[in-house]
């Protein structure tokens, strides 16, 4: 998928994370461990063809992960997006908050709690035809919504393209 966005200049590449995934890759990929099969059973049946991912480490330490899910048809993507922004939306999670974003047909969840890094995170879905977009973006301490819907917005520009 050559429209997933390039590791930045100057930024350190997930060597081990990036590339091209398959169903197995992917779902081990995004998905916690306990929930794979599951995940797969659901991808297999939107009809899931292929996916990549992107991910780096800037210089101001701020971190990057992207995945672009590739279906069969409009529908699998646009299920997979849907399922996952109700999951966000009726989550009881604490220390997260989701928002809409209706010009990107996004939806996003600003995560407040630091992982063991003690990194806060954006997360952020969407759509473009037959591709599922998801974009998590770490920063020390906070969140940076607007880093990550930056980030959002040049990964939808260039499938745009």
């Amino acid at each position: 998928m050559a429209a997933i966005l390039p590791v930045p200049a100057g930024a350190h590449a997930w060597t081990d994370r990036n590339g091209p995934l398959d169903l197995d890759g992917f779902a081990h990929g995004l998905f916690k461990a306990d929930a794979v099969s599951r995940e797969k059973a659901v991808l297999v049946r939107r009809r899931f063809v292929a996916a990549a991912r992107q991910g780096w480490i800037s210089p101001d330490a701020s971190q990057a992960d992207i995945f672009l899910v590739r279906f069969a048809a409009p529908t699998g993507a646009e299920s997979m997006y849907k399922s996952m922004a109700h999951t966000w939306q009726t989550s009881s999670t604490p220390h997260q908050k989701t928002f809409a974003d209706p010009a990107d047909h996004a939806t996003g969840s600003v995560v407040t709690t630091l992982d063991k890094l003690g990194n806060a995170s954006v997360k952020l879905i969407s759509v473009r035809k037959n591709l599922f977009v998801y974009i998590h973006y770490f920063t020390a301490a906070t969140p940076d919504r607007s880093e990550a819907q930056d980030l959002l917005h040049r990964q939808l520009d260039a499938l745009d393209k």
